[in-house]
């Protein structure tokens, strides 16, 4: 049994390696698109929310209506009522450049998210603690709020992250390929059930890299 899936290893390794070059150059540019973009709205939408410092109904229901559209239009129909926008910007609709920008975009909404939520739950006291200690609001920011929920906040790039990994094996809609893509259109619809299970262990092993990474890092950096 194990020969045979060496064997189609073998036959289709080529096809593998590419996919998964694919999935992690999509995977890299969301990602960081995500953790730098999503923080800043985040951070906006906790600043400009009910309990924030800096209370704006406008800024926030503009912020989150955008975020939560995002989220809620299918991912897959996402994809293809985006193409347009990737014409614009990269001169082309498909291909593995084309699929990163749907991609930062659900990882950007979905981040966001998640740091608003990290912010919120740091304990309240904390702010009359850096104003009792002579803190501006910069500094607040910085050396309390940041480093009371950084623990959580790694976390949920965490939890992005293995997301837009399950999100990218539908990329292959606009030709952006990647392991998914490689599982569905030449493993299940061949019925080649070995390389989709090839591929299938294989991404079950990134998920487990991802996530035990975030775990260690958010556990070393956890000083609260």
């Amino acid at each position: 049994m194990i020969n045979q899936y060496m064997d189609t290893f073998r036959l289709f390794e080529v096809d593998i390696f590419r996919s998964l070059y694919e999935t992690v150059d999509m995977m890299f540019t969301a990602m960081a698109v995500s953790l730098i973009l999503g923080l800043i709205l985040g951070f906006v939408l906790f600043i400009t929310g009910s309990q924030g410092i800096f209370k704006n109904k406008a800024v926030y229901f503009v912020v989150s209506g955008l975020i939560n559209i995002t989220r809620s239009i299918p991912f897959i129909l996402f994809i293809i009522v985006i193409i347009p926008l990737n014409r614009v910007i990269l001169g082309t609709g498909f291909g593995v450049n084309a699929s990163k920008i749907p991609l930062s975009f659900i990882g950007i909404a979905t981040f966001s998210r998640f740091t608003e939520k990290d912010l919120l739950d740091v304990d309240k006291s904390i702010y009359e603690t850096s104003y009792a200690l002579g803190s501006n609001t910069l500094q607040y920011f910085i050396y309390f709020l940041l480093r009371e929920a950084r623990s959580g906040l790694v976390l949920s790039f965490t939890s992005t992250s293995i997301s837009l990994l399950s999100y990218s094996t539908v990329m292959g809609i606009i030709g952006g390929g990647g392991l998914g893509y490689l599982a569905i259109s030449e493993g299940y619809y061949n019925f080649n059930y070995k390389l989709m299970w090839i591929i299938i262990v294989m991404m079950i092993l990134i998920v487990q890299f991802i996530q035990t990474t975030g775990n260690v890092v958010a556990k070393k950096i956890d000083k609260r």
